[in-house]
């Protein structure tokens, strides 16, 4: 059994995919501001997730750094199909993901969960919800795993 040495979430590569851009720099704002990541990227065209992700790899950037922020109601895609598709992608699998949403609707946050969700937080948040959320991702991809 290894233990997984714990990480800065300073040192994380947040990928915030969200098809709105008033919502990407509201976030990237107050990221940036309260010191949450060092790296931030935005992926308005949630078909291209997988794109961008393999972009950040060819830049040498580490696939465990990655944490994807993901909208939960995007008009043309759905975030929960996106998070399925992400479960099931070969590479990136395993890559913590956060759901968020301006819902705060109980079956929205199960269904996140029961798709593989890392955790889920409710828009606009504050950095604590943030951390907290950030914290929680151990306990949540142990229990995804039994």
């Amino acid at each position: 059994m290894s233990i997984e040495p714990e990480r800065s979430v300073a040192e994380t590569t947040l990928i915030m995919v969200d098809d709105n851009v008033d919502e990407i720099f509201l976030t990237r704002r107050q990221i940036r501001r309260d010191g949450i990541v060092n790296r931030f990227v935005s992926e308005k065209k949630p078909e291209r997730l997988f794109e961008t992700l393999d972009d950040l790899v060819r830049m040498g950037i580490e696939k465990n750094s990655f944490l994807i922020l993901l909208d939960v109601n995007m008009p043309r895609h759905d975030g929960f199909e996106l998070l399925t598709k992400i479960r099931q992608h070969p590479d990136y699998n395993d890559v913590p993901v956060l759901m968020f949403s301006a819902s705060d609707d109980e079956e929205d946050i199960f269904r996140s969960f029961e798709a593989g969700s890392n955790g889920y937080i409710v828009k606009p948040f504050q950095s604590d919800e943030f951390f907290a959320a950030v914290r929680n991702i151990p306990q949540v991809k142990k229990q995804l795993v039994q």
